[in-house]
């Protein structure tokens, strides 16, 4: 599968963005929603966002009930255009952002393996923008069940409950164009583990499905 994607959600320093690009993530996410523990203030994500980009990666901001005019703050701010959309307001408002914002638009399959999606796909363009699916219980390492079929016209991120041992399970099963994992490269809580990060890269990168 050529142009495989890998991303790294939930990246607090920049030195670890550096050695997590470095090892082979397309893009790194650095969350803004301010009740997550991986959460970090607007000076440091800057930090962050420079060393992703000259690291050879590419910075996503993560939002949640975020409003377009906050989005665009935090982006200019941060020199950002990769955002991704989770909660009610920021989905409900990314219309409204500059049209070079490449969007990451998360929908949630439920524990039978339904997708469940909302008016703001509409908005969406299949040239540029990803789904991101993920658990409906997102952030407790709920895997989604393998019955899940994705029929969305959007290339898509897999997410939930992803590590080094099963991604390439999951990726054969599902057919995702990329995956997205977080607490699957930690071994503490919002601290990344740089040869977990590693471990995992390599197991996507070998596997027979990936292009890249």
């Amino acid at each position: 599968m050529t142009n495989y994607l890998i991303k790294i959600c939930g990246v607090r320093d920049p030195e670890m963005a550096t050695q997590t690009a470095m090892a082979g993530a397309n893009l790194i996410g650095i969350i803004f929603h301010p009740l997550s523990p991986r959460y970090v203030s607007l000076k440091k994500a800057a930090l962050i966002s420079r060393a992703v980009r000259t690291s050879g990666a590419l910075p996503v901001a993560v939002f949640v009930e975020h409003t377009f005019s906050e989005m665009c703050c935090i982006c200019e701010s941060t020199h950002i255009q990769i955002v991704q959309l989770h909660g009610t307001t920021a989905r409900a408002q990314h219309h409204l952002l500059p049209v070079e914002y490449q969007r990451i638009y998360v929908q949630t399959v439920s524990t039978q393996g339904e997708l469940q999606t909302d008016a703001g796909l509409h908005y969406l363009d299949p040239a540029r923008d990803l789904i991101l699916i993920d658990h409906v219980n997102p952030g407790q390492g709920n895997k989604i069940h393998a019955s899940f079929h994705y029929n969305l016209p959007f290339r898509w991120l897999l997410a939930g409950g992803l590590t080094a041992s099963n991604v390439v399970m999951a990726i054969n099963t599902l057919q995702p164009d990329g995956v997205d994992v977080s607490s699957g490269v930690e071994r503490e809580k919002s601290n990344k583990d740089i040869s977990l990060i590693q471990q995992f890269i390599r197991s996507v990168r070998s596997n027979k499905h990936d292009g890249t």
